[in-house]
């Protein structure tokens, strides 16, 4: 039985800038099983926010569009749907760790309120249950005195205490598909292992489906049952986490995972990927990835290749894979003469 909650189909969301139209995520697919964590990773500049915001239908005020695609919660397309349709899921249904704390609490409310509104709005508690509510979600997040907190502004916390804010306003309704992006970034080490294990807990007691977007891999081998990898605003490769990091097929993927140090192995310097995210308005022709690629050929800086299975399951979108598969069948077909 199919278990998708949460589908995304060839998304396309485009941005109307001076230089013309700028293509921040560009045909982008995935799907999220129920209780499944699937992490989104990248560096900056690839189009994981987008993709998140595209999700939770935030780029109304923004020169930003969805140009095409699908988005399904439930079988239902999130992109034909209105602005009120919209309110009614977002925060409920699906809810969204924001990367910035301090931009997306409102600085004229007290925490408390932030809180209760939302808890009001979609569960109908009482102001006074939707207080109980809010304290025992501040706890769950690690906060100390969660009734002096309620009446505090959030210029009054650290950039530590308003992540935590965040996620707990996040997680107070119970939402059955969580976005978190970059949840844990401000947040100490401690606090850090806690606030993964809330988000572990989750997905055990609620059957809740997350969507982990992150530049760190160990928070990935840690918490994710499944990776995309995003690059240039499109997803390069897919697979379970246990192949990504045994056997990534991606050039970019091998350069992520290379970056990273290793316990008891001394290097007088970390691999790196050498150049930047190129510019969404001026993308390169052919493979994105090409200019930063040791193993660039001539066919990758003149067609874009197709994101395709490579093995079980794992999808990436290279040409050295179409080159590895094209040998292995003219292997096979040698040893049968």
């Amino acid at each position: 039985m199919d278990n998708t909650i949460l589908k995304v189909n060839n998304l396309q969301t485009h941005f109307t800038s001076d230089s013309g139209v700028v293509k921040a995520v560009d045909g982008v697919s995935f799907k999220v099983a129920k209780g499944e964590t699937l992490g989104i990773v990248g560096e900056s500049g690839s189009g994981k926010s987008v993709t998140s915001l595209s999700i939770m239908g935030l780029l109304k005020d923004t020169s930003g569009k969805i140009a095409g695609g699908e988005i399904f919660y439930e079988g239902k397309d999130l992109t034909k749907a209105n602005e009120n349709q919209m309110r009614k899921i977002r925060g409920n249904d699906i809810a969204m760790i924001f990367q910035e704390p301090m931009t997306s609490l409102n600085p004229v409310y007290k925490i408390g309120r932030q809180l209760e509104e939302a808890i009001i709005l979609h569960l109908k508690f009482s102001k006074k249950q939707a207080r109980k509510r809010a304290i025992e979600m501040l706890t769950a997040v690690g906060i100390s005195r969660p009734e002096k907190i309620v009446h505090e502004y959030p210029h009054q916390l650290s950039g530590g205490m308003r992540q935590r804010v965040m996620i707990s306003m996040a997680m107070a309704c119970g939402p059955k598909v969580l976005i978190a992006d970059e949840p844990t970034t401000a947040l100490d080490v401690t606090i850090q292992a806690q606030i993964l294990d809330l988000m572990r807990n989750l997905t055990k007691l609620s059957n809740t489906a997350i969507l982990l977007i992150t530049h760190d891999l160990g928070v990935v081998a840690e918490m994710c049952d499944r990776v995309v990898v995003m690059y240039a605003g499109r997803a390069v490769e897919e697979s379970d986490v246990h192949s990504i990091f045994k056997n990534p097929k991606h050039p970019y993927t091998q350069g992520l995972l290379e970056s990273i140090p290793k316990i008891g192995v001394r290097v007088e310097r970390l691999q790196s990927i050498p150049g930047n995210v190129p510019i969404p308005s001026n993308m390169p022709e052919g493979c994105k990835f090409a200019p930063r690629c040791k193993f660039a050929m001539d066919i990758c800086w003149e067609e874009e290749p197709e994101f395709k299975e490579v093995s079980f399951q794992h999808f990436s979108k290279c040409w050295l894979n179409e080159e590895v598969s094209q040998n292995a069948k003219k292997f096979v077909g040698s040893t049968q003469c």
